[in-house]
């Protein structure tokens, strides 16, 4: 072969690896011709966006305390969920035909001594709106504690969970949380991690997660949450503007240890 031959070679070879080197993994493929992808790092801007533009006016306990009239809060969000989807172990449902994003789920290892410093409770947030949310955040998951419940010092945590309201009913959004499941949990036993949990807020939600076998370890009636009105110096509901399906939060979880038991002998 001539030294040109070999040049040619080896740059088709580089090209060639650096391709599938920048293909996706692809979890799962529906029959409808969706796919559950890994959410690579030049998608981050598309997922941002739909949360900009559909997540904060969908999910409901962003509905209920109408967080997209405080951009400070909706700002304060924006941040962080970056922040979390940096961790690389989020998911994506992707319409084959378009390669659109239709949905995600956005997920990230935590640990008890060592929890992300971007959702404690000594960090100092902006925007009201989201404060009081972390309050609320911070209510449930001390409630339910599952590091105590597992005795565990590693969880994987879902931060976030949407479907596009047209693609609903499609199975997609049951497919995007019973891959992190059943098919991501597993593979990370070799970091002594086995337990994922939620805060799942809506009925719909709650009926899903408990048919891929998740257990309740708190739930909390959006009713009960109240705040101070300054001016009257009454208590008021802070989830003034729940939807019909959104009664309460409930924290979820699922061990592994059966699915990984039967995946690695």
């Amino acid at each position: 072969m001539s030294e040109i031959d070999n040049v040619l070679t080896e740059n088709w070879e580089d090209e060639f690896l650096s391709g599938r080197m920048e293909l996706p993994r692809v979890w799962v493929t529906l029959e409808n011709g969706f796919e559950i992808q890994e959410l690579q790092s030049h998608r981050v801007d598309e997922v941002i966006e739909m949360i900009k533009k559909h997540y904060i006016f969908e999910e409901p306990i962003f509905v209920g305390s109408q967080i997209y009239k405080d951009n400070e809060s909706v700002e304060q969000y924006l941040y962080l969920a970056r922040h979390w989807i940096m961790d690389t172990l989020s998911t994506i449902a992707v319409d084959k035909k378009t390669n659109s994003i239709v949905g995600f789920l956005i997920c990230r290892f935590n640990e008890l001594f060592n929890r992300d410093p971007e959702m404690s409770r000594e960090r100092i947030y902006s925007g009201k709106t989201w404060k009081e949310l972390q309050k609320f955040k911070h209510y449930l998951t001390k409630r339910s504690n599952p590091y105590k419940h597992y005795k565990v010092d590693n969880i994987l945590e879902i931060y976030s969970w949407f479907v596009l309201p047209r693609y609903r009913k499609k199975g997609i959004g049951t497919e995007l949380l019973r891959n992190v499941m059943h098919r991501q949990l597993p593979e990370y036993k070799w970091f002594e991690l086995d337990v994922i949990v939620g805060m799942f807020t809506s009925d719909q939600s709650q009926r899903i997660a408990k048919s891929l076998e998740m257990k309740t370890l708190y739930d909390f009636v959006y009713a009960g949450w109240t705040i101070t009105n300054k001016s009257t110096g009454k208590d008021e509901r802070f989830f003034k503007t729940m939807k019909p399906d959104s009664n309460s939060a409930t924290v979820m979880s699922f061990r592994a240890n059966a699915a990984v038991e039967s995946q690695w002998p």
